[in-house]
């Protein structure tokens, strides 16, 4: 399972649409491929082997075998499969070439920096509104990596600056979601839980300890974090997961 993983990080890389979460992908699946060569030195020469050395090493099991080679396998789908396993191959060899991954790293950050708005928000594409969906996913993504100990924020300071911008522009969010319920008398005894606000949660969790709930959204990040306590079984599965995971870095 972990190598069908690491087989999928090319695929997140090659993404060559702009939009702020698909640079964010890039820089994700980077900083993987970086801590998994630095972790390993032997996983590293094995893709240097696959990349200069051998050529054969990048043709799938299935390709290697000529007993399998009929003119009828060649017209199942399984030869197709093999011949994807070999791009696949031949993409993570390139992936894990420790110069790339370290240009690809700092463009991306550049890129993301250059699309964040002035209020921490980023958008989806260039010159639109800022997306609150779009930064949590991205904020999300940056705890993910320093949750794994893949990144650690704190020593790169732009980086933890555009971060802790985007964290306060989604608690700006937050409470403008429970100032709203205020405004038009709401019962704040049944449901107002949303996906955004369980994505918020969750996002949040993983830096409670480098940037702590401020006085200002207590009360609102409490509310929401009562409710989800409250109506998280009347989420779907993947909502219940967000829920289960925040709440436990809140000490439930």
């Amino acid at each position: 399972p972990a190598w069908y993983a690491v087989q999928a990080l090319p695929y997140i890389m090659e993404s060559e649409v702009e939009s702020a979460d698909n640079i964010f992908d890039r820089y994700y699946a980077n900083s993987i491929a970086s801590y998994l060569v630095n972790a390993n030195t032997k996983i590293k020469s094995v893709f240097d082997v696959w990349k200069n050395y051998t050529p054969d090493a990048v043709l799938s099991n299935l390709e290697k075998n000529e007993e399998l080679k009929s003119a009828l396998l060649q017209e199942t789908p399984w030869v197709m499969d093999a011949k994807n396993e070999t791009e696949r191959k031949q993409r993570v060899a390139l992936l894990f070439d420790l110069n790339r991954m370290s240009d690809e790293l700092a463009s991306s950050l550049r890129k993301l920096q250059q699309k964040q708005s002035p209020n921490g928000g980023w958008p989806w594409f260039k010159g639109m509104p800022d997306s609150r969906y779009i930064t949590q996913e991205i904020v999300t993504g940056f705890g993910h990596l320093q949750n794994l100990g893949i990144a650690d924020l704190k020593k790169n300071p732009e980086t933890w600056d555009m971060v802790r911008n985007a964290i306060y522009y989604l608690d700006d969010r937050i409470k403008e979601d429970y100032d709203w319920l205020l405004r038009n008398d709401a019962d704040l005894k049944l449901n107002h839980l949303g996906y955004t606000q369980i994505q918020y949660l969750y996002a949040r969790s993983y830096f409670l300890e480098m940037l702590p709930i401020g006085e200002i959204i207590q009360t609102p990040f409490g509310f929401y974090q009562e409710q989800a306590k409250k109506f998280w079984l009347q989420n779907n599965k993947y909502a219940q997961g967000m829920i289960a995971l925040a709440l436990k870095r809140l000490g439930d």
